[in-house]
C-alpha cells in the first residue's frame, strides 16, 4: 500500500538543497554567507509561516481542523491513550 503524500518531507528535502547549494556557493567564493545570513534569515520565518498556514488550511479542506485535533489530542491524554 503506498504512503498519503506528507508536505514536511518535501519541504525539509528542498530545506537541505538550498542550504547544501548556499553553502558551496560561499565556498566557492561566490557568496559571502556571514552577510547573506544576516540579511535574509527573517525570510526563512516567514517561509514558515505561509508553510504552516498552508498545512492549516488544507487540513480545513479535508475537513478536519486544528482545534477539533486538539481536542481529541488532549481527551485522549486524559484517557491515558496516544
Amino acid at each position: 500500500m503506498a504512503r498519503p503524500f506528507r508536505s514536511e518531507g518535501l519541504v525539509l528535502g528542498l530545506l537541505l538543497v538550498a542550504v547544501g547549494a548556499v553553502w558551496m556557493a560561499a565556498n566557492l567564493g561566490k557568496l559571502d554567507l556571514l552577510t547573506t545570513l544576516r540579511t535574509w534569515w527573517p525570510a526563512s520565518l516567514v517561509l514558515w509561516g505561509v508553510i504552516e498556514l498552508l498545512a492549516v488550511a488544507m487540513e480545513r479542506s479535508r475537513g478536519g481542523s486544528l482545534s477539533s485535533r486538539l481536542h481529541h489530542a488532549s481527551h485522549d491524554e486524559g484517557r491515558g491513550e496516544k
